[in-house]
Order: C-alpha cells, then sequence, then structure tokens
C-alpha cells in the first residue's frame, strides 16, 4: 500500500493532537512534519519533497491561513492542500470551501472532524496529487530520459575533472554528452584538446527554452559519440549561470542524452547546487590521504546541512590508488563514513604523459581500464570489482592497445575458425529464450494497464453519481421540519446514484452510499486481475442548496 506523507502548517496544539490521533489510526497517511508558520512550510517542502498533502489551518499566521494556502500551491502547485476550518453546519462548511477553493485548496475538514471524514477527504485529495504528478512526469520525459552523473571534486587536485573524461569515454553509446560544470576554472578543453568559442554559460540566457538544436549548436564533438560542453574561457562569465538555467539545461541533457556526465568541480554555488541536487547520480572524488579524505566528509555533511543531497545518495570515489599506500580503503570509509563506489588505480608516467600532451582520449592507460571496467558499470548498477595488481591491468590495457592496432583483415583472420573446428554461433537459442519472457512482459503491461482503466473509469462514475445525490439532496432537503433526516429524501438519493452509475456497476449497496446532510459520498468495487483481491474507487461530493 502506498503511504501518502502530510505536512501539517499549525499553531494549535488541539488541531495537532486531533489530526495525530487521526494518522495514528490510519496506515494510509502518515505525518511527515508539523510546521507553525509560512516559512517553516517552506522548509519543510524542500526537505520532504515526497510530501503529498499539506493541511493548512485557516488560523495558522494569525488568521491569514488562505494566504499561505495559496502560498504553497504557488510554490508547489502539484500537492494537494486541505484546508482545517471553524465550521459546523453545511451552510458555513460551503462558504468556507468556497473560499478554500479560491486559494487553490482541494478540500476542507472542520476542526472537531471525525476520523472516517477526515480519511474520505484525504484520500480524494491523495489520489488527484497522484494521477496530477504522474501525468506531468509523463509529459515532461515524453517516454525517454537519459541518465545525468555529476562528478564532484573533495578539493582540487583530486582529479575529478579526469575521472569525469575517461567516464564519458567510457560509456559513450553515440549520445552521450560531457558538460564542464566548474564555470570558474573548467579545463576539460585542454584535457580534450579543442580550442572553444561556445560555453555552457551561452544557455544561460534561454533558461525553460532549452532544445536539442541549442545543445548540438553549442556542444562540440572531440570523440566518436562524445560531445563536449565546455566552461567559459573567461572565468568571470560564469556569475551569468543562474539556478533555473542549471537545472533547464540538466533536464535538457537528460532528455535528449543516453549519459551526460558532469564536471562541478571542488566549489559550491547555487548553479552546482541546483546540478547535484536534480542529478541521478552523484559522484565525489577524493585520493587516499587524510586532507582530502576529511574535505570529503565535510562535504557531504555540508551537502545534507543545505538539503542539497542526502549521503546516501552521494557515492564515493578514491582515485589514484596504489597498494602501497598507507591509507586503505577500509579506513578512507571509515574516516568519510561512506563506502566506496569504486577505485581508480594511479596511472604512473604513462598516465601523466597522456595529460600533458592532452591524448587522454586516445592512449590506453591503466586508469582507462580501470574506469571502463569498474566505473561504467558503477554507475550503471551492476557490480564490478578490480584487481589492485598492477601487471593484470596492464596486461589488459597492452591486450586492449594490440588489439586496436590491428589491421581489419588481421582481426578478421584471427576470429576465422581453424579448419576442422565448428564455429559457435553465440546467438543460438536466444529467441528461443527470449520470445517467451517478452510475451510474459507484454501479457502483463496489457494486463495492467487494463486495471488501471478500468480502475480510473470506475473512480469517473463514482465521481458522477456522488454529485448526482448531492445534487438531489440539495433540491428535496435532507431534514424535515422537525430536524431529523428525511428517509424517503436517502433512499431517492440512493436511487438516482444508483441510476447514474453503469449498468456493470450493480454490486453497490445502501452500505457503498453514504447521505449526509452536506455530503454524498460512493464507494466502488472494482475487480483485479488477482483473484480475490478487489480495489475500492471512492469519491465524495459536497451539497449545495438550491435557493
Amino acid at each position: 500500500m502506498v503511504v501518502t506523507k502530510v505536512l501539517l502548517a499549525t499553531a494549535s496544539h488541539e488541531v495537532r493532537d486531533h489530526l495525530g490521533h487521526v494518522f495514528a489510526e490510519s496506515d494510509q497517511f502518515e505525518l511527515a512534519a508539523s510546521v507553525a508558520d509560512g516559512a517553516g512550510v517552506l522548509t519543510a517542502l524542500d526537505r520532504y519533497p515526497d510530501v503529498g498533502i499539506v493541511v493548512v489551518d485557516e488560523a495558522a499566521e494569525d488568521g491569514h491561513g488562505h494566504a499561505l494556502a495559496r502560498t504553497v500551491g504557488l510554490a508547489a502547485p502539484l500537492i494537494g492542500i486541505v484546508m482545517v476550518v471553524d465550521a459546523h453546519g453545511p451552510t458555513e462548511m460551503n462558504t468556507a470551501m468556497a473560499l478554500a477553493m479560491e486559494v487553490g485548496a482541494r478540500s476542507v475538514i472542520s476542526r472537531n472532524a471525525g476520523l472516517e471524514e477526515v480519511l474520505t477527504r484525504f484520500e480524494a485529495v491523495a489520489s488527484w496529487s497522484t494521477v496530477a504528478r504522474a501525468a506531468i512526469d509523463a509529459e515532461r520525459n515524453g517516454g525517454r530520459g537519459g541518465q545525468v552523473v555529476v562528478v564532484a571534486g573533495a578539493k582540487g587536485g583530486v582529479g575529478a575533472s579526469v575521472l569525469a573524461l575517461l567516464l564519458a569515454r567510457a560509456g559513450r553509446t553515440g549520445d552521450t554528452t560531457l558538460v564542464d560544470f566548474d564555470l570558474g576554472a573548467g579545463d576539460l578543453a585542454a584535457y580534450a584538446g579543442v580550442r572553444t568559442r561556445r560555453s555552457v554559460v551561452d544557455l544561460a540566457g534561454v533558461e525553460g527554452e532549452v532544445t536539442a538544436r541549442m545543445l548540438r549548436e553549442t556542444t562540440y564533438e572531440v570523440g566518436g559519440g562524445l560531445r563536449l560542453l565546455t566552461a567559459p574561457n573567461d572565468g568571470e562569465r560564469g556569475e551569468e549561470m543562474t539556478p533555473a538555467a542549471a537545472r533547464s539545461i540538466v533536464s535538457a541533457l537528460r532528455f535528449e542524452s543516453h549519459l551526460a556526465v558532469l564536471d562541478v568541480g571542488a566549489h559550491l554555488d547555487e548553479p552546482r547546487a541546483t546540478a547535484i541536487e536534480f542529478a541521478d547520480r552523484v559522484l565525489l572524488v577524493t585520493t587516499p590521504d587524510l586532507p582530502a579524505l576529511r574535505a570529503a566528509r565535510r562535504v557531504i555533511a555540508q551537502w545534507d546541512r543545505l538539503a542539497i543531497r542526502r549521503p546516501a545518495a552521494v557515492e564515493l570515489v578514491l582515485n589514484r590508488r596504489n597498494p602501497r599506500d598507507e591509507v586503505t580503503p577500509q579506513l578512507a570509509e571509515r574516516i568519510v563514513e561512506r563506502p566506496i563506489a569504486f577505485t581508480v588505480p594511479d596511472g604512473g608516467v604513462a598516465f601523466a604523459g597522456a595529460v600533458n600532451t592532452a591524448t587522454l582520449l586516445e592512449t590506453p592507460t591503466s586508469v582507462h581500464a580501470a574506469v571502463a571496467e569498474v566505473g561504467i558499470a558503477a554507475i550503471s548498477g551492476a557490480a564490478a570489482t578490480l584487481s589492485e595488481d598492477p601487471a593484470e591491468v596492464t596486461a589488459l590495457v597492452a591486450s586492449s592497445a594490440h588489439r586496436k592496432g590491428r589491421s581489419g583483415s588481421e582481426q578478421k583472420r584471427a576470429a576465422r575458425p581453424k579448419r576442422g573446428e565448428k564455429r559457435a554461433d553465440p546467438e543460438a537459442g536466444q529467441s528461443t529464450v527470449e520470445l517467451p519472457v517478452v510475451i510474459l512482459i507484454t501479457l502483463t503491461v496489457f494486463l495492467l494497464c487494463a486495471q488501471g482503466i478500468g480502475w480510473a473509469t470506475s473512480l469517473l462514475a463514482a465521481r458522477a453519481a456522488a454529485q448526482e445525490g448531492a445534487r438531489t439532496v440539495g433540491v428535496e432537503g435532507y431534514y424535515d421540519a422537525s430536524g431529523n433526516p428525511r428517509d424517503e429524501v436517502i433512499e431517492r438519493v440512493r436511487e438516482d446514484v444508483r441510476d447514474k452509475l453503469p449498468g456493470w456497476m450493480d454490486s453497490v449497496d445502501d452500505s457503498d452510499i453514504e447521505v449526509l446532510a452536506d455530503s454524498v459520498s460512493v464507494r466502488v468495487t472494482v475487480s483485479t486481475i488477482v483473484p480475490g483481491a478487489d480495489l475500492s474507487a471512492s469519491s465524495s461530493a459536497v451539497v449545495y442548496r438550491e435557493r
């Protein structure tokens, strides 16, 4: 069962205690935080981005709760807002509902509302928020989403830029982008051996409108399938970048690239903090020495304090690892208090020569082999280990360079089987194994889609029937002259609800239709593909009196 997190904004101890008991009795909703003012609400929303409902007391902010609700709606339009109002009768509740809807709220509850009423209102609002977020995410991604990996340095000189370049080189698949986001001192263009005129800050003026064409016109092709988006040649131009522009660039890279690697350097500002926050993976690079490891621990703590990135979402990379180092990977993990995602060996003289001659993209070294074998496997979620034996790594690099230097005819002759040797077809039987799996996955997706359509149809039908019943109550009146509920009106409402429901929903009985003076609720049971398990689609409508 999906649990919806709720944020409560009230200064009233009575409201806090009352709703606290409601949350304690429910397994569908969880109280994420309780704050007393508008500043606390905005801070809590940044701290808990998965909040689905915000409950605002109209008495909050010294009686300016409606203004607070409007502020929350503007800051987070996909979060459902529920107002707590001091109203009791149907007329007062209708007036409170109208005022709440004007400021963007989805529903209202009275201060002394019971458990069932609160849960019913919360369920409707949570359902709306979930559907709205899913629709926006589907439209934003367009069915496609690449991976954005940020590489940051614990301090200057730990090799974060070189590692970002080699990660992009090892992961290139035809649409890989390397971005130098170290705006004040980025040097990836020099490592790649290219001269540039355009840079990433040229995209700052078109924030919110970064397209594939703009990315192509701003990037440079530095290798087969690898494009480079450089930092500005004049470091002071880095101040032109804004957090909004950084977020737009990250979103465009995720949509247009299979893999985007961003080098953000070792310093923090608002644009780089935005890139770190919205990246899919963040690699923090350090070296096996105490100053760099202490710096890594401070960086992780700073990101956590500023609500940029939680420690559990930061992956530690130990660069320039040598078996003779006094600081072992185990000691490094204890110092930083984070596990090491992967290690990269020290490249030695060969690697230093490739750096100094700007031939990192062409010259294979032990560092290239380590990143290709372990680094890409780590950021793609696969398990991988790398031997720390330098001789083994050197042999791997030598064999790779030897294969690269052979001509095409030599490679074909090497691949040709000898006389009498039977060639093994690596794809033999693969189709036979994969076909049932593909059919099973396709059938499962089809059944889930059909289940979702059926639930949505039932929810819409329940909503229409509840509105029809509420209209009947508003016209006929719920109470008689003595102030007692009119049984004939209740029965007529139930008949109108059943008439409004489709014919295949004949299983709805009186217990599924709740008729009150101020609202009508309808619950429809939906059969599922799992035998013995059913879903329920519930909806309620507020009664408006006919004058």
